[in-house]
């Protein structure tokens, strides 16, 4: 079905957005009418840009137009990526040199206390003869240590020696490094010596990526700031090389407006800013996700007048991954630290959680556990599941979901491709075989298990920051989200799913890349005790601002466009664990500290309990950020009452629904696409779309299309 939207700030042409997945690149084009149609192509790694055009030309496929006008016409486009990640999970990085401050040399092998426990279950945790540290990031033999030492206060106390550091660079050059991350002692508080290490670089090897600590993470905590230095240098070429192809297909084809690209902190930037620090759009994609799930769920709070309708849980299935945000009060949730692996690094990124269940995740007998695993290995877009044809020959989800009925072999993709059903039921057996199970009891069984490790995924970014699921709205997008949301939902408890605006939730992300603001953080260490000096707060907060407001106008955003928020890291003086704080706006004094310091502990005491704060103590603040947004334009979704009406039966077919056993369901199949607002259907059901399905598993299981386009669930 179209969903429509209002023409905002004077478009002339289309607002094109383009997320890349680790299987299929969605593009979503709002018109000058405010028509919605959405494209969605297989990825292309390593050449990324190719399933990037190959998308945009199918939405103007879809939309009857030609390329060239779609991509001519266009106002802007917006760009979320995994091309950082896969460089990463792929191993495509560049060989990176590390220079640090002579004694720190070891600081990303020691890691954190903790460190090599993180993403591990309490089985494993608990066998602590199999712990071990993950594999290092850069080789000891390629991290340089420089003579110079910076005090905490930005004092000098060793000079830099120039000729020590031109050799030691010589040195990693004849080592065969390609990039290089400079990380030195205190540079957040006096980068004078990164700077001038970084043009050392520049002289002595002038094609090559460099990169500085000061400028990619400016906060205390040596392993976090050069894990984060090193993970940028080494993914640095890998971005400039894909921006520079995809900025020449796109000058090609007639595009001549900006590119605006994502950032896991939930903005845009320009593509000079994403080449310098690639490292913000790990992740742009999830984040695209989550942006435009708060974007409509404020819509549909405001159209309703239901506050409760602002917090939601988004669950974005794709291909690969299943991501999860949380939305409070219409604005999704932050952290100050990301983690790869089992590294941490400090980048501001919206809190998005991610585990590897997705269409593509493999079905296997598991021989150590002697049960049925699913996931995180995938089949990816090539080869893909079996049912593909295209040399697979290990099952996965979707294969599953076909063989339970879920899926139209005829109607995958709109028809595009072709399932073959009877080899995704040959490889589910065969991976069911060990257990004595057939295709349908397998299928069913991952099913079950795919749908468990989604709702524990859930549960973690949920409960563990003291929320309780049952009292959001879920908001079920990506290709796979549909498909699941009612088992998911079912698990959990949660009594109303979101399928946001119908068919564009199989390309959400990219949507929500698209309704992206400009968005830039600043920070900086704050390094007080209480109490706090009040002059020298202010006046972090009017640098941070002004640097913020520098490079918004660097970008071509006016100053008075521009929104700031302020933010604090703080901790009670016995402790070391940091709570994020809104700050107050404003001059400070006295009763602005005051204000400061009860936000602390009211979101404190949210965190980890009623009464769990401590009465009396001291207050430390460690970090103060701020982050300055601003609007680029964008569209506004149109409302329509709807005259309801029959939906469109478009025929029945067998269902396995696991909760019932294997037995089948004779159950009714609908047109999603002929769906308009006022209608319903009752379950249970199968709803097609395009590019994604629609399963209601049960009779108390009722669909309805909103005024915004967007089919509405209650369990």
């Amino acid at each position: 079905m179209n969903n429509s939207s209002n023409n905002a700030s004077g478009r002339r042409g289309q607002t094109i957005g383009v997320d890349i997945g680790g299987t299929f690149t969605d593009t979503i084009v709002v018109d000058e009418s405010g028509t919605v149609a959405i494209g969605k192509e297989q990825s292309t790694p390593p050449d990324f840009e190719q399933g990037f055009m190959n998308s945009l030309g199918s939405a103007a496929q879809r939309m009857g137009m030609s390329f060239g006008d779609l991509v001519g016409n266009a106002d802007a486009i917006y760009h979320a990526c995994t091309v950082g990640t896969n460089a990463l999970v792929e191993n495509r990085t560049a060989k990176v040199g590390l220079l640090t401050t002579r004694g720190t040399r070891d600081s990303i092998f020691i890691m954190q206390s903790g460190g090599r426990l993180w993403g591990m279950s309490p089985t494993e945790i608990a066998h602590v003869a199999a712990h071990r540290k993950p594999d290092p990031i850069v080789p000891k033999h390629l991290i340089a240590e420089i003579d110079e030492r910076v005090a905490f206060d930005g004092e000098v106390i060793v000079q830099m020696d120039e000729e020590q550091c031109r050799e030691a660079v010589r040195g990693l050059l004849a080592q065969g490094v390609e990039t290089f991350a400079i990380c030195l002692l205190w540079s957040v508080v006096n980068p004078d010596h990164e700077i001038a290490l970084a043009e050392i670089v520049r002289d002595e090897a002038p094609h090559a990526f460099v990169t500085n600590s000061a400028e990619v993470s400016p906060r205390t905590g040596e392993y976090e700031r050069t894990v984060a230095t090193v993970i940028n240098a080494a993914i640095g070429p890998a971005m400039a090389t894909y921006l520079e192809a995809l900025e020449g297909e796109l000058s090609k084809a007639g595009y001549a407006n900006p590119l605006h690209i994502m950032t896991c902190a939930g903005g845009v930037i320009e593509p000079g800013y994403a080449r310098r620090l690639p490292i913000l759009t790990m992740g742009s994609g999830p984040v695209a996700g989550v942006i435009g799930a708060g974007a409509l769920a404020r819509s549909a709070a405001a159209s309703r007048g239901d506050s409760a309708a602002l917090n939601v849980i988004s669950g974005d299935m794709g291909g690969t991954t299943f991501d999860v945000g949380v939305i409070r009060a219409g604005q999704p949730l932050r952290r100050p630290t990301t983690r790869l692996g089992q590294y941490a690094y400090f980048v501001p990124t919206l809190d998005v959680r991610s585990i590897g269940a997705g269409g593509g995740s493999i079905v296997r007998y598991d021989e150590d556990r002697r049960s049925l695993a699913v996931g995180p290995q995938s089949a990816g877009a090539r080869p893909g599941p079996v049912a593909y044809g295209r040399g697979g020959t290990e099952p996965t989800v979707t294969d599953a979901g076909l063989v339970l009925g879920y899926l139209n072999p005829d109607y995958f993709l709109g028809g595009e491709i072709s399932l073959d059903v009877d080899a995704a039921r040959d490889a589910l057996a065969r991976a069911g075989a060990p257990l004595g199970l057939g295709a349908e009891a397998t299928a069913a069984a991952a099913a079950r298990i795919c749908d468990s490790q989604m709702a524990d995924a859930i549960r973690v970014a949920s409960v563990q920051q003291g929320y309780d699921p049952r009292e959001h709205v879920l908001y079920a997008f990506g290709g796979g989200g549909p498909v699941h949301a009612t088992g998911l939902a079912r698990e959990l408890g949660i009594r109303r799913i979101v399928m946001p605006l119908s068919d564009i939730a199989a390309g959400w992300s990219a949507l929500g890349a698209a309704s992206s603001e400009a968005v830039v953080i600043r920070e900086m260490p704050a390094l007080m005790d209480q109490p706090f000096d009040i002059d020298k707060v202010n006046r972090s907060w009017e640098r941070l601002e002004s640097e913020a407001l520098a490079v918004m106008a660097g970008q071509g955003v006016p100053a008075t466009d521009v929104r700031v928020q302020r933010f604090t890291d703080m901790r009670y003086s016995t402790q070391v664990h940091e709570v994020e704080v809104d700050a107050p706006d404003g001059v400070y004094d006295e009763a602005a500290i005051a204000d400061l310091v009860d936000a602390f502990e009211q979101e404190y005491e949210r965190l980890f309990g009623e009464g769990s704060s401590y009465a009396g103590a001291e207050h430390v603040m460690t970090s103060m950020r701020v982050r300055a947004r601003a609007s680029l334009g964008g569209f506004k979704l149109a409302e329509s009452d709807g005259s309801g009406g029959t939906p469109t039966q478009k025929g029945e077919r067998d269902v396995i629904f696991y909760e019932r056993g294997i037995d089948p369901v004779r159950t009714p199949v609908y047109d999603g696409q002929a769906l308009s607002p006022g209608m319903e259907i009752a379950g249970p059901a199968i709803v097609e779309f395009m590019d994604t399905t629609l399963v209601l598993r049960a009779e108390t299981q009722r669909a309805t299309v909103d005024p915004l386009g967007s089919v509405v669930v209650d369990l």
